[in-house]
Formats: structure tokens, sequence, C-alpha cells
């Protein structure tokens, strides 16, 4: 089973500057912008297909944070991607490292907070 996208969802005022945030932390883990739609209401990230969709929230709604993963290509894009996050106004929450509660090993991750509260994080795991 794979899954085909998860939509983090961003309030009104924060959405501009998530679309910048994610764009600079996505790029080492090889993330690009792929859509921008309905006046930047839902903006897509991805390699070939947008997997990662921000949407902006409905009036007079609460962003729910959340945690996600991001496979990274190395440890050297997962370090990229915490530098560009604490860069573009992200909160440290793990520092790059090996995670050794972890079941697969060696477990190389960041993680940090994004804009909304979400965890974020990139891992780096042999295939």
């Amino acid at each position: 089973m794979t899954i085909n996208h998860i939509f983090f969802w961003a309030s009104a005022s924060k959405i501009v500057a998530l679309r910048s945030f994610y764009r600079a932390i996505l790029q080492p883990l090889g993330y690009t912008e792929i859509i921008r739609a309905n006046n930047e209401a839902l903006i897509g990230y991805g390699s070939d297909y947008p997997y990662f969709r921000l949407k902006k929230l409905p009036e007079n709604k609460e962003p729910l944070p959340t945690h996600i993963a991001f496979d990274a290509p190395s440890r050297e894009a997962v370090d990229q991607f915490y530098h560009l996050a604490l860069q573009h106004g992200g909160r440290d929450n793990g520092g790059p490292g090996i995670r050794e509660e972890m079941s697969r090993q060696p477990y190389y991750s960041a993680f940090v907070i994004d804009l909304e509260g979400n965890n974020v994080e990139a891992v780096c795991v042999p295939k």
C-alpha cells in the first residue's frame, strides 16, 4: 500500500509563508512546487506528483498540528533540510542524528516545528 498524498491545513494568514518554508526545506529532499491553484489556496510539492499539499483552512477553523516524515536521499540532505527550516522560521524539535529508538537502524533524522505547529521530519535509512 502507498499513500497518494497528504494535506496540511494552513491558516489564511500563514499560507504564503508556509509556501516559502516548504519550498526551501523540501528542495534538498528532491521535492519542488508542482501545483499552485485557487489563489494559493492549494499548493502541492513532490518529485513527480504533488504528494504533499498545503490547503488553506476554511474561515473560522483552526489548524490541527500533525506529524509527517519525508524520506531523504542522504544524511547531508537531512542536515540541509534542518538548517533551511531553522533559517525559514521553523523551530528545532530534534537536530540531525541517529535515533536509536526507531525500528530500522541506522535511522538518521531531524525534526522541526513549522509555522502552524506541525512536526516535520526528514529521515534517511538504508534501503
